[in-house]
């Protein structure tokens, strides 16, 4: 079973960064603590796929020293 999921920014302040990510709709919402790094699904649902966005999030903003504006996971 294969899995495709995107993800964009949708808002960032001093404390927080917020995405919306799914497939084929991106009707769900995950919300990253900046100070800590943690995150939480806004439904409440912490599954693989709200796992795999916010891994794939967290390993961009790590490497590139910023949060990535949208993108794809694929596996």
């Amino acid at each position: 079973m294969a899995i495709l999921l995107d993800f964009e920014k949708v808002r960032e302040d001093r404390q927080k960064v917020e995405y919306i990510f799914g497939y084929p709709a991106m009707d769900r919402r995950l919300v990253i603590q900046k100070a800590t790094g943690q995150g939480r699904p806004m439904d409440g649902q912490e599954d693989g796929n709200y796992a795999a966005v916010f891994v794939k999030i967290l390993r961009f903003h790590r490497s590139e020293a910023r949060w990535p504006l949208k993108g794809s996971y694929a596996a």
